[in-house]
C-alpha cells in the first residue's frame, strides 16, 4: 500500500465493511423472515471512516524538511572550529573551516599593542572567538535535530496510518475464514525521535549550559514500542479496532510533538535567551572609535 492512496484505501475499507455487514445481516435473516439488507443505510453508518483518515492525508511531506536541514548543515560547516565534539547531529558536517583559524593569527598580531581597546579586543573578542563560534555551532546542531525529529515524526506517522488502513482491509478480507482472524497495529512514530548525544553549550567564561539534544534515531526502521492487537470476524469488531488504532496514533503524534520536540525547543530558546553573551560577541570598542582615539592609549596604543 502507499500513503499517496490513503483516501482510496479509506473508501475500500468502507466498501468492505458494507459488504461484510450486509453478508452478516443476510446470514442472520436467512433463518428469519425479513427484507434484504438496506445497503444504503449500512453505508451511511460507516460514513465516518473516510472522515477519520482525511486529516492524515494532509500530513506534512517529510521531504520538505530536507532543504531546511541542508541549510542548517551548511551554516554549521561555516562555524565549525573543531572545538565542539562530534555527535550524531554533527557527524555529517564538513571538516573544520580553516578560515576561522585566522583569528588565532590575528591575536598574535595584537600581542604587542598596549592600548586599552586593543587589549580588550584581544581578550573579549579574539580569545573567546572559538568558544562563541562553538556555542553557535552547538545551537545550530540542536536546531538541526529538531528539524530531523519533525521529519522523522511525519515519516513514521504516514507509515503508521498506512499500515492501519492495510491491516484493517486485510482483517475485513479474512473475516469468516478457516483460521482465527487476528491482526495488530504498531506505532512506529513513538520510536522516530530520541536523545542522540550529550550535547552541551560550552560557556566561554566558566561552566556549561546543558542542553538535551534531539534528533531522529539512527535506526529508522526500528519497531514501534507500543501497539494494539485485535481478533474477530464481525465488521463492527474490525472497524472499532481501526477507530481505536487511529485514536491512539493521534495521541502518540501529539505526545511526540508536544512533549518530546516542543519541550526541547523551549529549552533551547531559554538557553539562548539566557546566554546571549556566550553566543554573540560584544561590539568591540575599536569599531566605533574615531581616528584620533584609535591611535591613542584608549585605542590601539603603541606597539612593542
Amino acid at each position: 500500500m502507499s500513503f499517496d492512496q490513503l483516501m482510496e484505501h479509506a473508501r475500500d475499507i468502507t466498501d468492505k465493511a458494507v459488504d461484510l455487514t450486509a453478508k452478516e445481516i443476510a446470514q442472520k435473516k436467512a433463518t428469519q423472515s425479513g427484507a434484504n439488507p438496506d445497503r444504503n443505510a449500512i453505508r451511511q453508518s460507516y460514513a465516518f471512516i473516510e472522515g477519520m483518515f482525511e486529516p492524515f492525508s494532509r500530513l506534512p511531506d517529510p521531504v520538505r524538511y530536507d532543504p531546511l536541514i541542508a541549510d542548517v548543515n551548511a551554516a554549521m560547516a561555516k562555524l565549525n572550529t573543531g572545538s565542539v565534539r562530534t555527535t550524531e547531529l554533527s557527524n555529517d558536517v564538513s571538516l573544520t573551516n580553516p578560515h576561522l583559524d585566522k583569528m588565532t593569527t590575528d591575536g598574535g598580531y595584537l600581542q604587542g599593542w598596549t592600548g586599552d581597546a586593543a587589549m580588550a579586543f584581544k581578550a573579549n573578542f579574539v580569545d573567546t572567538f572559538k568558544s562563541i563560534a562553538g556555542n553557535q555551532f552547538t545551537v545550530l546542531s540542536i536546531l538541526k535535530g529538531v528539524l530531523q525529529a519533525h521529519r522523522a515524526m511525519w515519516l513514521k506517522a504516514r507509515d503508521d496510518i498506512d499500515k492501519i488502513a492495510e491491516n484493517t482491509k486485510n482483517a475485513l478480507d479474512n473475516a469468516g475464514g478457516c483460521g482465527k482472524n487476528q491482526w495488530s497495529f504498531d506505532f512506529s512514530v513513538l520510536s522516530a525521535v530520541g536523545a542522540v548525544g550529550g550535547v552541551v553549550v560550552a560557556v566561554a567564561t566558566g561552566g556549561v549550559v546543558p542542553l538535551a539534544a534531539i534528533g531522529a534515531l539512527a535506526s529508522v526502521g526500528s519497531a514501534g514500542v507500543a501497539g494494539l492487537t485485535a481478533a474477530g470476524d464481525s465488521a463492527e469488531k474490525i472497524v472499532n479496532s481501526m477507530k481505536q488504532a487511529i485514536d491512539e496514533l493521534t495521541r502518540h503524534v501529539q505526545e511526540v510533538e508536544t512533549q518530546q520536540i516542543a519541550e526541547k525547543v523551549r529549552a533551547l530558546t531559554e538557553a539562548v535567551q539566557g546566554n546571549k553573551d556566550k553566543l554573540v560577541s560584544a561590539r568591540p570598542n575599536l569599531a566605533g572609535m574615531n581616528d584620533r582615539d584609535l591611535v591613542g592609549d584608549s585605542g590601539m596604543g603603541k606597539s612593542d
